[in-house]
């Protein structure tokens, strides 16, 4: 356990150090201010709430959509095969550590990353709130707690699917454009194929919304949960399947 620990540690100072992760994170706290700057200037012209009560929800729906799986996929790019083409990965293998505690502690980093993208968003979105004079209520804030939670959950299973893809690359640069293209033809695809949507993580990444919704049945909720965690479990030992017979 402390071996697992420091390994924790170290990939969590190692993403730290990344001006990637570091931009990402400033970024992940201007937009939303920037967002609702530019609301609250168009508010005379368009005669609407500049920053209303489920604004945290909707800077959350464009997070998840957009700006999330770019952070995955760029991390994941420089956690797997950018350490392997650097020659990086055979050093923490030679520590006494096993692959599956280099494999895990990378994968609880990116992890801790998503957390903190979304930690920063939702108290980025409520602080907006206040200055504009449109605080939520007690019951709003639970439902905001719930959607943040279902949308960690909804990342988590779409970080573990990349992971998997990323053992097939030694470049992290190959590894970024076959992502974004293959992620884009997954957003595409329900348009074409309805019956791949329930199957894709990919078409899960609003699932916060269903939680939000007054007409789903918890019954499908269930589903939905159950199939986003066995989806993250079977990508994450495929991952760790190929990881662990990897050359490096």
């Amino acid at each position: 356990m402390h071996r697992w620990r420091a390994g924790y540690l170290n990939e969590l100072y190692l993403l730290l150090y990344r001006k990637k992760v570091v931009m990402f994170a400033i970024f992940s706290a201007i937009l939303p201010v920037l967002l609702a700057i530019s609301l609250n200037a168009l508010q005379p012209i368009l005669g609407l709430i500049a920053v209303s009560q489920s604004f945290p929800i909707e800077m959350l729906t464009i997070y998840t959509s957009i700006w999330i799986p770019l952070f995955i996929l760029t991390v994941t790019g420089d956690l797997f095969p950018n350490e392997v083409a650097s020659r990086t990965l055979k050093l923490a293998l030679l520590r006494p550590n096993s692959r599956f505690q280099v494999y895990g502690t990378k994968v609880a980093a990116l992890g801790t990353g998503i957390a903190g993208i979304l930690i920063l968003l939702g108290i980025v979105t409520f602080i907006c709130n206040l200055f504009a004079g449109t605080s939520a209520s007690f019951t709003d804030s639970f439902h905001m707690l719930k959607a943040y939670i279902a949308a960690f959950v909804s990342m988590i299973a779409l970080a573990a699917l990349f992971v998997f893809v990323s053992q097939f690359f030694k470049s992290a640069s190959s590894f970024l454009v076959f992502s974004i293209v293959l992620y884009a033809a997954a957003k595409i695809a329900p348009f074409l194929m309805s019956s791949i949507a329930a199957f894709s993580p990919a078409s899960y990444t609003d699932w916060h919304m269903l939680w939000l919704s007054q007409t789903v049945s918890m019954g499908k909720l269930l589903t939905t949960s159950l199939l986003l965690i066995s989806s993250c479990m079977l990508f994450l030992a495929l991952g760790y399947y190929k990881f662990d017979r990897k050359e490096v």
